[in-house]
């Protein structure tokens, strides 16, 4: 029983590009990134920072898009003590047909995990639903946060192999502006109070998952 917080419009490209940290100059060239972020599941706070961002976020508008991708990479830097696993890589793409492709690969790929989407904000439309969570359930041990973004331009990913990289990839990707920002989604499970993921859930679903 899980979550998804989602805004999605890819723009026709217009080749801008994008200059500043992790930047450069793009063409017609669009970057495709995914960021993941292990939590500890003590971050309830955090967690309704997200429900916060989707509920408040007008994802049918450029502005509201690049609200949400800087309001979580925000809400992720701000508790560097609640991340414990890491993951980040970027694809450079030729225009925006191999662009949108790769971002509905990444976006269908995690996705597909999830047994039940209980909160949906896409294109400004939403929808809520519950599920038969039992509250008495085992303690959450972890979070996990999936960014998906496509930028104009290169937007580079360091490997992750210990926070520091984590937080440099999290800083780029919240660095892009939003003439540059194509498209995001943001996923994260679990959403309901009494839903629960495992270690071994997290392990057997996220093994490319680095420890930080």
């Amino acid at each position: 029983m899980l979550a998804l917080a989602a805004s999605n419009a890819l723009r026709n490209a217009t080749g801008r590009g994008g200059f500043g940290d992790g930047l450069s100059a793009g063409g017609d060239s669009i970057s495709v990134v995914k960021i993941q972020v292990g939590l500890l599941g003590s971050a309830r706070a955090l967690q309704k920072d997200l429900e916060r961002i989707a509920d408040k976020a007008d994802t049918s508008s450029p502005d509201g898009l690049h609200f949400v991708l800087s309001e979580t990479a925000l809400a992720l830097l701000r508790n560097p003590e609640y991340c414990v696993y890491g993951y980040a890589a970027s694809k450079v793409c030729r225009g925006p047909e191999q662009a949108e492709e790769t971002f509905n690969d990444y976006s269908i790929d995690e996705r597909g995990k999830f047994e039940k989407e209980t909160l949906v904000n896409v294109n400004a439309r939403r929808r809520a639903e519950t599920v038969g969570v039992d509250p008495a359930a085992d303690t959450n041990d972890y979070i996990l946060v999936t960014i998906i973004a496509a930028a104009d331009g290169g937007v580079k990913m360091p490997d992750i192999t210990d926070a520091n990289d984590l937080k440099t990839a999290l800083k780029r990707l919240g660095a892009v502006r939003v003439e540059a920002l194509q498209a995001v989604e943001v996923l994260w499970t679990p959403q309901e109070d009494g839903d629960v993921l495992t270690q071994t859930e997290l392990l057997r679903d996220y093994p490319i998952l680095v420890n930080l």
